[in-house]
């Protein structure tokens, strides 16, 4: 495969990977930088400055809404973008495939149904010289093809795939009555091939994945006019935007737990962000797997992981800040204990 060809579908991967990646890094960042803040004692002179809590991770939360402002071009966006370039250009290069199959003079019976016999092929440009088609499609009326020139090509966005014969004949006899025999001479003739027979594509419709807002919710609303199930694109709909705050649900765990986790290795915070974030996403796939299944709203589903981790975060926070106070209230009255 081309260099260039595979840098194009790293390219389309990206975004993908971009969507786990960028929250991942913030909560590293976060964690490994207050809890060496923690660690040095950074905090604690900060708090007896008057600092509270609130106050220590406001920095944090503001480099998670740059971070939610990046995740929500990723997946609004990018993501949509690269799902679909990334399976087009697949499908692409499978149409490939049955030409690259195509053996010079031997027959082939890569193509169910066909078996295609030609003198030469072009590996460059894709073209065949000399092409004989024994055709057995429709078992009522097989037949034979010969073509001096041909090339199989793909035919729009739907994955349907044609051989494109040019200066030829077609000659076939009904199975019900072999005594008829039929000629036909053409210029070009167009076969459309099954891409699944083939084994060079399938069926092009767009996967949620793959869709856009807009195209979402008009899929939504299609879904639910034919009786048809929503939740596949409902849910895809809600984790773009779940998916898009994921940073500030891992600012807010990371700040408080590097905090007031005392140990600012690089080891122990990249284990907590590897937990943490394993978390994050088992509750995602669960949320996915229940939503649907039906057993919970979509919403609900995508929200799940944000739920439970923002949720495990506001704990933290508020039981950092009332640490905090209650330290300051003791300096305090040991501070007038010591005037009097």
């Amino acid at each position: 495969m081309p260099a260039g060809t595979v840098l194009t579908l790293f390219g389309y991967l990206l975004p993908s990977f971009l969507v786990i990646t960028v929250p991942m890094a913030v909560l590293l960042a976060t964690l490994s930088a207050y809890g060496r803040l923690a660690a040095d004692n950074e905090v604690l002179a900060l708090r007896a400055a008057g600092w509270s809590l609130y106050r220590l991770i406001v920095p944090a939360l503001l480099l998670g809404v740059g971070a939610a402002v990046l995740g929500a071009y990723l997946a609004f966006v990018a993501l949509p973008w690269g799902n679909q370039g990334f399976r087009d250009l697949l499908f692409r290069l499978s149409r490939t495939k049955a030409t690259l199959a195509l053996t010079e003079g031997l027959f082939s019976a890569e193509l169910n149904g066909l078996i295609l016999y030609v003198e030469e092929v072009d590996d460059e440009t894709g073209d065949l010289r000399g092409i004989f088609v024994a055709d057995a499609q429709d078992p009522r009326e097989p037949r034979e093809i010969f073509a001096a020139r041909g090339r199989l090509q793909g035919e729009g966005e739907g994955g349907a795939v044609t051989l494109a014969l040019e200066e030829g004949t077609v000659h076939s006899r009904p199975a019900a009555d072999p005594a008829r025999y039929r000629l036909l001479t053409f210029r070009r003739y167009v076969m459309r091939l099954d891409p699944a027979a083939a084994g060079v594509g399938g069926d092009r419709e767009r996967s949620p994945r793959e869709m856009t807002v807009a195209e979402l919710r008009q899929a939504i609303r299609e879904a639910a006019g034919s009786g048809k199930g929503a939740a596949p694109f409902a849910f895809q709909l809600h984790q773009k935007v779940a998916n898009s705050t994921a940073a500030l649900v891992f600012v807010l765990v990371g700040a408080t737990l590097g905090i007031q986790v005392r140990r600012s290795g690089r080891g122990a915070s990249l284990a907590l962000s590897v937990l943490i974030a394993l978390a994050y996403y088992l509750f995602m796939v669960l949320g996915e797997g229940l939503a649907t299944q039906g057993r919970v709203p979509a919403g609900v589903g995508a929200w799940l992981p944000n739920a439970v981790i923002g949720a495990a975060g506001l704990v933290l926070l508020v039981r950092g800040g009332r640490e905090g106070r209650l330290a300051g209230l003791l300096r305090w009255r040991r501070g007038g204990h010591a005037h009097a």
